[in-house]
């Protein structure tokens, strides 16, 4: 598939370089993605 070494090392590094960037952007994009708050209900004692 590839001929020459300077080949088979330029898609290494291209793949590392990709996979990372999918990583890094799957980990902050849903940090990211919205802000709204969750709704918690109120805390109320126990009903007998």
């Amino acid at each position: 598939m590839f001929t020459t070494e300077i080949s088979r090392k330029f898609a290494t590094v291209a793949c590392t370089i990709l996979m990372s960037a999918t990583c890094l952007f799957g980990a902050l994009a849903p940090a990211t993605a919205s802000h709204t708050e969750t709704p918690v209900a109120a805390a109320t004692g126990p009903v007998a």
